[in-house]
């Protein structure tokens, strides 16, 4: 009895450390090394080939995740992500505040992408004297699209509204919490113009047979010649150990730049290729020019340039008063 029950043991020993071994196994085949996520529309397009290409960078296990627009800043508040593509006045002003949080900015990777579309009689660029007295509904109000919007109706000498109808000096703007709810209120004809980024403006120009736009980049352009050409709208983000890993930055941006060119140069093909291996979503092979997708490593110019955005679009805080973005640009950088 007593061999017996030797024998026993060792084999449910042998079992268990089987089982562990199996289990240990299944930890390491789903383990990565590190985690990049980014929102849903053009950002998610910036890292559109690396899902497939890059499964590892520089020897380190990459997982991707496209996640909901609204969540992408837990994403940072949580660092929850190595990786992340958000808006840059979003990221920015996280990593200004917090002494917990540790990423750096370190290239754009989506230039501005924000059209206003609507219908016109007699052309099809919208101008500011024809949203003069209008309804406009507009992406974003605390993001890039709501920071851009409101900078160039100011510049423009328009007031802007929430409530009630607007003169000839005003204009009435309608927040939406994204494209779909932008295109619903062209429908029902609630608003005459609506903000939106690319794929959305591509795709709801042609659905709803809208003729006219104004391009948001080249209005930034001509409300200040020293703005630039554009500006900077979802930033990339990594942490502060990765950003000084040299290594692995020039692999990443590598990475992203073959992504890029693929992008760029296959636009009919984009669509499919999300759809089997980011998210369901389409991009009109018109609209892959204008989403803008950059990915480039900063220089000291494009530094300057995001911090004179910044000023211009966000110089103040609700809770803090004036900010002093060039104070900031050490840590945001």
């Amino acid at each position: 009895m007593k061999k017996f029950a030797r024998i026993f043991a060792i084999a449910a020993m042998i079992a268990i450390i089987c089982a562990v071994s199996i289990g240990f196994a299944g930890c390491n085949d789903k383990k990565y090394d590190l985690r990049v996520a980014a929102p849903e529309g053009t950002p998610a397009l910036a890292i559109c080939r690396l899902t497939t290409d890059n499964k590892t960078i520089a020897g380190k296990k990459m997982k991707y995740d496209v996640v909901n627009a609204d969540n992408i800043s837990a994403e940072m508040r949580y660092q929850k992500a190595d990786i992340i593509i958000m808006p840059v006045n979003g990221g920015a002003n996280i990593i200004r505040q917090s002494a917990e949080v540790n990423y750096k900015l370190v290239s754009v990777a989506v230039n501005g992408s924000l059209f206003m579309i609507g219908k016109k009689d007699g052309g099809n660029v919208i101008n500011f004297d024809d949203i003069r007295g209008k309804k406009i509904a507009c992406i974003g109000e605390q993001g890039v699209p709501g920071l851009i919007f409101r900078y160039l109706m100011s510049k423009n000498g328009l007031e802007m509204i929430t409530s009630g109808e607007p003169d000839e000096n005003q204009v009435f703007v309608k927040y939406v919490s994204g494209g779909v709810m932008a295109r619903t209120e062209l429908q029902k004809k609630t608003v005459d113009f609506a903000v939106v980024g690319e794929p959305a403006a591509t795709q709801f120009k042609a659905a709803l047979s809208l003729n006219a736009e104004m391009d948001m980049q080249l209005a930034y352009k001509n409300a200040d010649p020293d703005n630039g050409d554009s500006f900077a709208q979802a930033g990339l983000f990594v942490t502060t150990a990765l950003a000084n890993d040299a290594q692995f930055m020039d692999a990443l941006f590598e990475a992203l730049a073959q992504s890029r060119e693929w992008v760029v140069n296959n636009p009919a093909d984009v669509t499919e290729y999300v759809k089997a291996n980011l998210y369901d979503a389409a991009f009109p092979p018109a609209s892959i020019p204008r989403c803008a997708i950059d990915c480039a490593r900063l220089t000291e110019s494009d530094k300057a340039e995001i911090i004179a955005f910044l000023k211009n679009v966000a110089p103040k805080s609700p809770t803090e008063g004036a900010i002093d973005w060039d104070a900031a640009k050490d840590k945001i950088f």
